[in-house]
């Protein structure tokens, strides 16, 4: 059943288990379509004229080649990759902007991180145009952020060229389950009248009693012989903001995932 724009929006959650039921030509056509249409950088004439759209997208149906990009990015962790029947992976692509300019008598001089950050843009909203086009046709997706951290290997998997940089990954499938919703922070914890507000140290913890408690009921369920619950007694982790800085997102993880990004660059000729 289709959902209207608010309630695919509002409703949306990470889908980790996936039916076998294919996801046809008509509905993905219209998610493809959907991503196309998301607002970029670049439209000065009247009315816009969407710009350059330097992203590509490249879908992956393929049971074979699912399997081995489920391997690649999460060493068989991660069995969605391989269930979800449609990967769409979203790349910064200036490489058909550059020879388009060749070919036109302009200058191909896209490169660099201002493009690379417009180009992101596009990319994002692209991919995000295509999540809500989903849930409103009452499939369901999730975001692979490993796909970044895999330079080597996946510009050689997609047979990218120079100026082409993967960005987003996205599932694509029919749910088997529908996880309980997470919570978001309160607006009041993002919205700022006229010009930024520091919010009191008492107000920062209110705004993520929601989430806290969430995180909350989740440790409170993991298996007894678990080995991340050992690990973070050892690290003594209470709350939700220890998990996340001293387990999750350490200060390493992001020191290596700078050199990802960096070698990521590198590697596309994107600098």
């Amino acid at each position: 059943m289709e959902k209207s724009c608010l309630e695919a929006i509002y409703d949306r959650r990470s889908i980790v288990e996936f039916t076998d039921e294919e996801v046809t030509k008509e509905s993905l056509d219209q998610i493809l379509t959907a991503a196309l249409r998301a607002s970029g950088p670049g439209g000065t004439l009247t009315g816009g004229y969407r710009g350059s759209q330097p992203f590509s997208m490249i879908v992956v149906r393929d049971i074979e080649r699912r399997k081995k990009l489920n391997e690649m990015l999460c060493e068989g962790r991660k069995k969605c990759i391989e269930q979800a029947p449609v990967s769409v992976l979203f790349c910064v692509d200036t490489n058909r902007l550059n020879r388009w300019a060749e070919v036109q008598g302009g200058t191909a001089h896209f490169k660099g991180i201002g493009v690379l950050w417009v180009a992101l843009r596009s990319v994002y909203t692209a991919a995000q145009n295509a999540v809500i086009a989903a849930e409103s046709l009452g499939l369901g997706s999730q975001y692979v952020q490993e796909i970044v951290w895999q330079p080597y290997t996946t510009l050689d998997f997609f047979s990218l060229p120079k100026g082409v940089l993967p960005a987003a990954m996205l599932l694509i499938g029919h749910p088997a389950e529908r996880p309980v919703l997470a919570p978001s922070l309160p607006l009041e914890a993002v919205v700022h009248e006229e010009r930024y507000q520091e919010p009191t140290d008492e107000a920062l913890v209110r705004h993520f009693g929601e989430k806290e408690e969430y995180f909350q009921k989740w440790m409170k369920n993991l298996p007894a012989d678990s080995k991340l619950k050992k690990h973070m007694e050892e690290r003594g982790v209470t709350n939700l903001a220890q998990f996340i800085s001293l387990v999750t997102y350490t200060e390493s993880f992001y020191k290596w995932r700078d050199d990802m990004v960096r070698m990521n660059l590198a590697l596309s000729e994107l600098e």
